[in-house]
């Protein structure tokens, strides 16, 4: 599966996705997912996985808000 449809696929979830080739759309596999950041943190430690890519499969800042750096 690429990053790009793990993302689309569990929207809105966090994503654990090992990297099995590298590029600008990695091919890889979601190992984990979880809407709750910090349920999907514990079962991250408690599967003691590693070597995985961590990212968050929806908007960075929500509709409607506005950030200011």
């Amino acid at each position: 599966m690429r990053l790009k449809e793990a993302k689309r696929k569990f929207k809105g979830e966090w994503i654990a996705f090992k990297v099995h080739s590298d590029g600008e759309d990695p091919e890889g596999e979601v190992v984990l997912h979880n809407k709750d950041r910090r349920a999907f943190n514990r079962e991250l430690v408690k599967l003691k996985l590693s070597g995985v890519y961590i990212t968050y499969a929806g908007p960075v800042v929500p509709e409607d808000y506005a950030v200011m750096f």
